[in-house]
């Protein structure tokens, strides 16, 4: 078994990789893992690890995809991409856990609707109306993240082999 590189634990593509490799063993080297990464050589895998470089987001994506950890997308979306500031890292968590999450969801999207409704319902926002657009455009943004943290477990399941 090849050593670990110390300089590169605790970074969040290292790490995948490694946990990958418990189900693939070419992941255990960056040269067996760029066979799955078309287009990235092995120094740019070892600049992403190592963090002297950030990865280009289609890397991330063949990442996410070759270590089947889709919320490897999320994670660079909300820490390394300029572009993420509404994303939000998905948090590794049992399937149970998210279909119990994205039940819940439904009730704040009926709830959020209800009171935009009650907002629109005239035609007009008035000011007291507009202190409520916030919380709302909140109440939202949790929505998305839930269905996000569904669509990673679906993703994660049409990958993984089925079970014996």
């Amino acid at each position: 078994m090849p050593r670990q590189a110390t300089k590169a634990i605790g970074n969040r593509y290292f790490e995948a990789r490694i946990r990958a490799a418990k189900y693939n063993e070419k992941l255990l080297t960056r040269a067996g893992a760029v066979e799955y990464l078309p287009g990235v050589t092995e120094d740019s895998l070892k600049k992403y690890e190592l963090d002297i470089t950030r990865p280009p987001n289609i890397v991330v994506a063949l990442m996410a995809d070759a270590y089947n950890e889709p919320e490897l997308r999320a994670w660079y979306c909300s820490q390394e991409c300029p572009l993420g500031k509404d994303c939000r890292e998905i948090p590794e968590m049992p399937p149970e856990r998210v279909l119990i999450r994205l039940q819940n969801a439904k009730t704040g999207v009926n709830d959020v609707a209800a009171a935009l409704s009650a907002i629109l319902d005239d035609g007009k926002v008035d000011e007291s109306e507009a202190e409520q657009l916030p919380q709302l455009r909140d109440e939202l943004l949790e929505v998305r993240r839930r269905m996000d943290e569904a669509l990673a477990v679906l993703e994660k399941l049409q990958r993984e082999p089925p079970a014996e």
